[in-house]
Parts: C-alpha cells; sequence; structure tokens
C-alpha cells in the first residue's frame, strides 16, 4: 500500500521522539532501532538510519567514502536508490548491502534485507558475490575500457588517442549516469596530466569542461565553477577560443543556477564577444542571455534576444555532442526562458524539443518537466503532473540529472498542494 508524503514524514518525527526518549535513558543504537521498529511501520534498513538520526545524504556519502578508502571510485548512488531501499520499492545489491552494514556496524543479516545467494557455503550460508576488483559496474564496459586503454599506453599516449577519448565521452555523454561518467572521465584525466603536449592539454582542457558539466548536473556548483574555469584558462593558453567560449558560457548556466542573474549576464558578454559562428552565437544567447533577462524582467531585450537567436539558429546546423548544440536544446532554453512570460508559446517550444529527442534519454526528460511547468502555469494542474510522473517513471533516478531534479521540485511547488500535487510531491521527495 502506497504511504503518503505526510505520514512518512510523521513516522520520522515519531522515530525522532523514539530515539530522544531513548538516548536520555543510555539505550545503544541497536536498542533504539529495536524501539523503533517495534512501534513504527518501518523496515530495519530505514531504521538503523533513523537511529542514528542520519540523513539519507549522509549515509549515501558515508557509502562513498567507503568506496575511496578501498580505493575505489564512488559509485553511481543516490538517496532516491536509498528512499527506494528503505520503503521495499527495490532491494539494494550485495555489494551496496554490505557497504550499508559497514555504515551502520551490524551485519547484513540486522539490516531485514534477503542476501542474494550465489552460491552454498558451510550449513547453508549464501556466499555473497563479492564486489569486483575493478571500480565500474560491469554494466558498462565500453565506458571503463576507454581509460583502461590509455592506461595501457602510458607515457606513449597520443594526442591522438586522447582525442578519441575526448569524443567518446562528449558523443556518449547522455548514456550514462552522470557520476558513473565522471568517476571515468576524471580517471582518464589524471593519466593525461603532466604532458607538455599542446594537443593533449588542450583535451585535457576539454576534459576539465566535461567535468564541470557533469558537477553542474550532480548539483556541485562550486566543482563546476572551479572545472570549468580551468577549462576557460587552458583555452586561452592553447589558442583554443571555443573551448573558451564554451567554459564561459556554462559557467554562465551554473551562475544562474545560483539566481546571480546579473553576474550570469555578465559572463554570458564575454563568451558571446568570442562567440564566431552563428551556431555559437545562437549557443550562447540561448544559454546564456534569455533566462538572466527574464529574471531580471527585461522583457524588451528578452524578446529581442529571443529573436536574434532563433535568426542565427536558422542560419546553423546541429552539431552532435555535449560540445555541440542542436535545435532541441535551443528549444528547450527558448521554452525554459518563456515559462512566465509567455506560458503558452513555452508549451510549444518545450513539445518541440521533447519531440526531438529520444523517449527517456536526459534531454527529454528536461524538456517535458518544463513543458509541466508551463502548464502549470496555465493552471492545468492535471496535465503538468501527469507529464511530472511520466519523467520519474520513464528515466531511473541515478540518471537524472540535477537540473531536471531541480526542475521537478520547482513544478510540485508550482502545483501548489493541490492533490495530483501532492501525489507527485510524495515521489519526488524521494530523489533528495
Amino acid at each position: 500500500m502506497k504511504v503518503s508524503r505526510s505520514t512518512r514524514a510523521q513516522l520520522a518525527r515519531e522515530a525522532s521522539r523514539i530515539r530522544a526518549d531513548q538516548q536520555r535513558h543510555g539505550a545503544t543504537i541497536t536498542a533504539i532501532t529495536d524501539q523503533i521498529t517495534r512501534h513504527l511501520p518501518i523496515t530495519p534498513l530505514e531504521a538503523w538510519r533513523l537511529a542514528y538520526g542520519w540523513s539519507r545524504r549522509h549515509v549515501v556519502e558515508a557509502v562513498c567514502d567507503l568506496y575511496l578508502t578501498d580505493g575505489l571510485a564512488p559509485p553511481g548512488l543516490t538517496t532516491a536508490m536509498l528512499c527506494r531501499w528503505e520503503h521495499g520499492q527495490a532491494r539494494p545489491g550485495p555489494d551496496y548491502l554490505h557497504d550499508l552494514a559497514r555504515v551502520y556496524g551490524v551485519p547484513t543479516t540486522r539490516l531485514g534485507v534477503p542476501l542474494p545467494t550465489y552460491g552454498r557455503g558451510w550449513y547453508g550460508h549464501p556466499i555473497p558475490q563479492p564486489r569486483q576488483e575493478h571500480h565500474m559496474p560491469p554494466e558498462y564496459p565500453e565506458l571503463t575500457a576507454i581509460a583502461d586503454s590509455i592506461t595501457l599506453h602510458s607515457q606513449d599516449t597520443t594526442g591522438d588517442l586522447a582525442q578519441h577519448a575526448l569524443n567518446f565521452y562528449e558523443q556518449r555523454y547522455s548514456d550514462f549516469p552522470p557520476r558513473v561518467l565522471a568517476a571515468e572521465v576524471s580517471r582518464c584525466r589524471a593519466l593525461l596530466m603532466g604532458s607538455t603536449d599542446t594537443d593533449i592539454q588542450r583535451v585535457l582542457g576539454w576534459m576539465s569542461a566535461l567535468l564541470g558539466n557533469l558537477a553542474h548536473h550532480t548539483q556541485d556548483p562550486t566543482g563546476a565553477l572551479i572545472h570549468l574555469g580551468t577549462a576557460a584558462r587552458v583555452g586561452e593558453h592553447v589558442g583554443d577560443t571555443f573551448l573558451t567560449t564554451w567554459a564561459l558560457g556554462a559557467q554562465s548556466m551554473v551562475v544562474m543556477a545560483q539566481n546571480r542573474s546579473t553576474d550570469a549576464l555578465e559572463l554570458a558578454e564575454q563568451a558571446a564577444h568570442l562567440a564566431s559562428t552563428p551556431l555559437r552565437t545562437a549557443q550562447i544567447n540561448a544559454w546564456c542571455r534569455l533566462r538572466p533577462l527574464a529574471a531580471l524582467g527585461r522583457t524588451d531585450e528578452l524578446l529581442a534576444n529571443t529573436a536574434q537567436a532563433q535568426r542565427e539558429m536558422d542560419r546553423a546546423e546541429d552539431a552532435p555532442g555535449r560540445f555541440g548544440f542542436d535545435r532541441a536544446e535551443f528549444e528547450l532554453h527558448l521554452a525554459e526562458a518563456l515559462l512566465s512570460l509567455n506560458p503558452a508559446r513555452s508549451v510549444e517550444h518545450a513539445q518541440t524539443s521533447a519531440a526531438l529527442k529520444r523517449s527517456g534519454s536526459p534531454g527529454w526528460a528536461a524538456a517535458v518537466t518544463v513543458h509541466a511547468r508551463a502548464l502549470a502555469a496555465q493552471h492545468h494542474v492535471r496535465d503538468a503532473a501527469s507529464l511530472g510522473e511520466s519523467v520519474l517513471d520513464a528515466v531511473p533516478a541515478g540518471s537524472l540529472r540535477a537540473t531536471t531534479r531541480q526542475r521537478l521540485h520547482s513544478l510540485v511547488t508550482d502545483l501548489d498542494s493541490t492533490p495530483v500535487g501532492l501525489a507527485l510531491a510524495d515521489r519526488v521527495s524521494c530523489l533528495g
């Protein structure tokens, strides 16, 4: 039976009360957990976390720290995954189960999750599948093979091989969960560090740009600005104007996500000054100018820049990949900029963007969520909530970018506690 968001909040408050009462009597964490599970309909996995008084984010970070301690790259664990495990909607694999047991300081048998059996040990005890020595999950062999090949070449790595690696990451950007891809790009970049070859230095700059974009998509604005600032400086050093332009534009988007509209426009002007083709001009306009102008209420400038961006986009040809720009992304930015000013036009642009993307892809999810927000602005709350639900149904939480997560949280706010909005809010709350 589905438990409402308000009921879960009440259970968490009651668990906190039990914890405080037991602590006053000097009870151990184990005893507190037992009391929580005895009095409340909460799974043992959730009860251990509540007994410690930890947030899901704290537990996720603790698991990531275990991986780093073991010499592995952080996994793709998210608060949404932990939420589903705690509510019995999914089951953690054996590696995550053992990591959670280490975090809570208990045997895996105390977590209330059956341990998968991969063989029979003495007296019928299950033998868990050991964590693979490689730090990436086996479902992404084509991704891990890139840095592995760079490792084999070691100091003999050529600029061409490094460029091929960069091309793979850029073209396949949307095919992997952001945290998974970030770990591999970082590993590959580390293998290339120290080279004095100009071509490899340029590739390192673009890999820093990728890491900045990935940090933005995993809700790490500080990391994003550091990586993107590095990319811009490398672009200047090696004479790659496009790299500098792209990095400045991406910085503008990150700053805008922090609601720093004036700073975002200043970065946009620097990027626009370097933009040398119709496509790049359209990109910088759409990325960096429209939303800040909308936020500042500078409607005339917004409309003028929108018209200019459309003219430049009509003159250009789509360029695939993360460092390119296409009609789908262009329409998405127009839709978002017009959310408040003209929601009906925002719907049109969002629908066009979604139609140009593969269903379930990150770009599709972003466009559908903006479409939902535009419908909410027109008071079509049921249709808006339905679109929000469709995104959550189609995209795994680990693949949902932080930018779209924020759009979903904004959609919940837009729906203003309507019944359909509350149902959506219950699912969105599990995203963290």
